[in-house]
């Protein structure tokens, strides 16, 4: 496809971009794309299951990323709209496992999100916009 992926900031943003990169391009990326797509992206996390003392031991975390593709040619926005992924994950009391879970949940998100934006985009350019 030829399609840009622009910048995406923060750690978590790179990843998503990482893996937009893997799935759009196979072998090479494209000398001059016709089209760039731009990603935001946003996470929020909710506790959900909480014992006696308020301690939560479960949790869902919502990673939602809008996106546009452009026409490099003309300027204009060709397609846009959202992903989101909602991971649920158990909350674990010590540090560095709490930190380690909560990165995988986040991990398998953006998984997820760089899947769909994939087959929408692609599914978008296969009809001949």
């Amino acid at each position: 496809m030829e399609v840009d992926i622009a910048s995406i900031p923060d750690r978590e943003g790179q990843k998503l971009r990482n893996l937009l990169i893997d799935n759009f391009y196979p072998s090479e990326r494209p000398s001059n794309p016709r089209y760039r797509l731009d990603v935001a992206l946003s996470a929020s996390e909710q506790k959900l299951a909480l014992q006696k003392d308020a301690t939560a031991v479960r949790a869902q975390l919502l990673v939602n990323a809008p996106y546009r593709l452009t026409d490099t040619q003309t300027g204009q926005v060709v397609f846009q709209s959202s992903s989101r992924s909602m991971i649920s994950y158990n909350t674990l009391e010590q540090h560095y496992a709490a930190i380690v879970t909560m990165q995988n949940a986040y991990d398998r998100a953006l998984e997820d999100i760089s899947n769909d934006i994939t087959t929408r985009v692609a599914m978008h350019l296969g009809r001949g916009s």
